[in-house]
């Protein structure tokens, strides 16, 4: 058997797999690809994105097969080797379904749901700036190019998405407050008096992985002490406080 004829047959025994090209594999945001690049002003570059994966109508669940129109959607995302403007070539799709109340529908995938203008993977960074590496809220927003709303919201539903705690057995907790809003104030209808109302939050952590364990009302020490107190024996003893920490909750110094 000659040469050739050998690396013809290995050529064939080999898996045909789609190698998607460098653009795409750079900026590795999954279920897209990129359409085109161009260098703007400053060392900012745009993006132009089109997904990779079908999607369904979210009335009748019928995946879209034809094309309605395109329109060009602005997406928030992380710094990728520097700011970077992400342009999404999203599709809008007939719904083929003739029960189906929808006619028409655009296209939505994991890392940027339905009605959502930025990507999953920035609110993660945006999480973990915050929470793994202390940065302020202000200046997380500035670093990624946000706004403080954004990192707020983030926060926000990493929050409600609290697993057991009294199944964790954190070594350490961090304890921080913050005011979520304005201030507000209220006219108490039995005094007629204006009571002033300062809308403040605690979070409670793990300090050795981040996680969020609770987020009470209020600044002071009874909203965390409520808390402490709900949760197991064991859980109480098996984790070590700053004593700074527990002097400032209780209002000493």
């Amino acid at each position: 058997m000659t040469h050739s004829s050998m690396t013809g047959l290995r050529a064939l025994n080999e898996l045909t797999l789609v190698h998607p090209d460098a653009a795409t594999t750079i900026f590795n945001l999954e279920d897209y690809s990129v359409l085109e690049t161009q260098i703007l002003d400053y060392g900012r570059r745009r993006i132009l994105i089109e997904s990779t994966v079908e999607s369904g109508c979210p009335g009748c669940g019928v995946i879209g097969a034809r094309c309605h129109s395109r329109r060009v959607q602005g997406v928030r995302d992380i710094p990728v080797a520097g700011p970077v403007e992400v342009l999404w070539r999203k599709r809008r799709y007939f719904c083929d379904e003739t029960l189906c109340e929808r006619k028409t529908f655009f296209e939505a995938t994991v890392e940027v749901p339905a009605r959502a203008r930025s990507t999953r993977r920035l609110h993660g960074a945006l999480v973990d700036a915050v929470i793994s590496s202390g940065r302020a809220a202000t200046e997380t927003a500035i670093a990624h190019g946000v706004s403080w709303w954004l990192v707020q919201k983030a926060l926000t539903m990493a929050a409600t998405k609290l697993p057991n705690v009294d199944l964790l057995r954190p070594r350490m907790l961090g304890i921080d407050e913050h005011r979520f809003r304005s201030v507000r104030f209220f006219k108490n209808t039995e005094t007629n008096a204006w009571q002033r109302i300062e809308p403040w939050m605690t979070t409670i952590v793990d300090l050795d992985t981040g996680q969020i364990l609770g987020v009470v009302d209020g600044r002071d020490h009874a909203g965390v002490g409520a808390w402490l107190i709900k949760r197991p024996l064991e859980w109480r003893l098996g984790f070590k406080s700053s004593p700074s920490i527990l002097q400032r909750r209780s209002g000493k110094r």
